[in-house]
């Protein structure tokens, strides 16, 4: 995903080159997680980074009083917290499957070298955290301020698919469940339910062929 708009992050596998790619897939190191697994906690990932090659996950924070704060949803060709690889601190980063995925578990330092060597790819991930940092800050006062109908809103807003625009309106991941959206905003299915159908009512949100869209915001 290109946008940062969306709650996705960037995918930036491409920039690798083709051979490291290919001796990182041959690699037999691939790890499998159901759908609801745990896929990383805190603390778990101390010298090896996951590459997501198939399936979906949620990253979030969990803060001291139990509340989620969910930073993105990945997907095939990004990696799993790889901001730890320029860091010395440890990660509190929580990671679970909405999917059945695999990962290829591999070697910070030899993550951390393929980019030192690729200048094309240092400037792509300035341009990435920068902006994933100012993400997180918008993410963290809607936990923190936000009622949970602006909380729901501004989530569907940042999953929708800005690319498969259809008319006036964004596709939402098919795997998502009102439970799934639910632990993101640190409320409970039924609340979410009676939301959605508010929004429904509403014309904000619609859903047609068993997929929720949501109506592309007008600017003013």
């Amino acid at each position: 995903m290109s946008n940062n708009q969306y709650l996705y992050p960037t995918n930036i596998i491409h920039l690798f080159s083709t051979s490291q790619l290919e001796n990182w897939k041959a690699k037999e190191n691939v790890l499998t997680f159901k759908k609801g697994d745990y896929i990383c906690m805190p603390g778990q990932l101390s010298d090896s980074i996951y590459l997501m090659i198939e399936g979906h996950a949620r990253i979030f924070h969990i803060h001291l009083e139990g509340k989620e704060c969910v930073l993105g949803i990945l997907s095939e060709g990004d990696f799993i917290d790889l901001l730890q690889i320029f860091s010395d601190r440890e990660s509190q980063l929580f990671a679970k499957a909405l999917t059945d995925v695999k990962v290829i578990s591999l070697k910070k330092s030899e993550v951390k070298q393929e980019i030192e060597q690729n200048k094309e790819l240092l400037m792509t991930l300035l341009y990435y955290f920068s902006n994933r940092l100012q993400e997180t800050i918008e993410i963290l006062e809607q936990v923190a301020y936000g009622k949970v109908e602006e909380r729901l809103l501004f989530l569907l807003n940042k999953l929708a698919n800005k690319e498969e625009i259809n008319q006036e309106w964004y596709p939402l991941p098919e795997y998502l469940t009102h439970s799934n959206l639910a632990g993101m905003i640190a409320s409970t299915r039924e609340t979410v339910t009676f939301m959605l159908n508010k929004f429904i009512q509403t014309g904000t949100v619609k859903q047609e062929k068993q997929r929720l869209w949501i109506k592309k915001e007008k600017k003013i």
